[in-house]
């Protein structure tokens, strides 16, 4: 058994890590900003990224043997609206992390992002970054201070991340059309930007896994699907069994977006499955564990 910090733990990733962690057996510590959730078992550390003090605290109180870095900032316009906030989330506070795990003895596993890219062609782990918002530089920056700080560390970039929020109503890119469509509304849906989804229960078990095998470096977790966005509302909406869906295919530019978005920022899977001897699951087949836990 191993003790392992999971920061953001009140997150949608982070509320996967910290059961998938406890149902292997291991001792699981969160951190949370604000009060502890209710519907999360803890202990729990409340704390604010942007203090770095209180982050290097938290570590050296843990003594943990695995710190998992799933918080971020990931409000994509409002990054473009508050860059300096942005960077002391996305880049500054996983720096501080890595360092503290490092520090610590422990084992360090940070969430990244497709985002990092500029969205001209399918992306493998060597693919050159060029992000085009602040969501995607910070993001990018925090990869470079992460392995700055503790080289070896593992990086996981993660894309459109989805499942069963319980902790907070805050949707994601599935739950938002279901929501809608469930409430007999319109969904707009982007027909000229695809992306490969994560599952956030596949990426806590990857991420699990790709430590048990003492791996390294950096890797692309998400479905083999490269998907548009309608494509994805279609998905959902028949592997949910949703009669009557109005799905409305959009443009990028017909929408006021603040920040620009990559058009295909398409992650390329082969690497981990590579290295865990496994395919990465399907969007279809995440729907449907979806469907089956909900």
């Amino acid at each position: 058994m191993a003790r392992v910090l999971v920061v953001g733990g009140a997150g949608l990733l982070g509320q996967y890590v910290l059961r998938e962690a406890r149902r292997r057996g291991h001792e699981v510590i969160g951190t949370c900003r604000g009060a502890a959730p209710a519907t999360l078992a803890g202990p729990w550390v409340g704390i604010d990224l942007r203090d770095g003090a209180a982050l290097r605290q938290a570590v050296r109180d843990a003594a943990p043997d695995l710190v998992v870095n799933a918080a971020a900032l990931t409000d994509v316009d409002g990054c473009e609206a508050r860059p300096e906030e942005a960077r002391a989330v996305n880049a500054v506070a996983p720096g501080i992390l890595a360092e503290a795990a490092g520090d610590a003895n422990a084992d360090f596993v940070h969430a990244s992002t497709d985002y990092i890219f500029d969205g001209e062609g399918p992306a493998t782990e060597d693919t050159e970054p060029r992000p085009l918002s602040a969501y995607g530089r910070t993001k990018r920056e925090g990869e470079v201070l992460v392995r700055k700080a503790y080289p070896a560390s593992l990086i996981l970039r993660l894309s459109a991340v989805f499942g069963w929020n319980r902790v907070s109503p805050k949707a994601n890119s599935v739950t938002w059309i279901l929501q809608k469509v469930e409430a007999g509304q319109e969904v707009p849906l982007f027909t000229d930007q695809r992306v490969t989804p994560t599952y956030a229960g596949t990426a806590a078990g990857v991420a699990l896994d790709l430590w048990a095998a003492k791996a390294r470096g950096t890797f692309h977790v998400a479905c083999r699907d490269c998907l548009s966005r309608v494509e994805m509302g279609h998905a959902v909406v028949e592997a949910f069994g949703i009669p009557g869906a109005q799905l409305v295919p959009v443009a990028m530019a017909s929408v006021a977006l603040k920040a620009p978005r990559p058009r295909a920022p398409c992650l390329i899977v082969r690497r981990v499955e590579e290295t865990l001897k496994r395919d990465m699951p399907g969007f279809r087949a995440c729907l449907e564990d979806m469907r089956e836990t909900r």
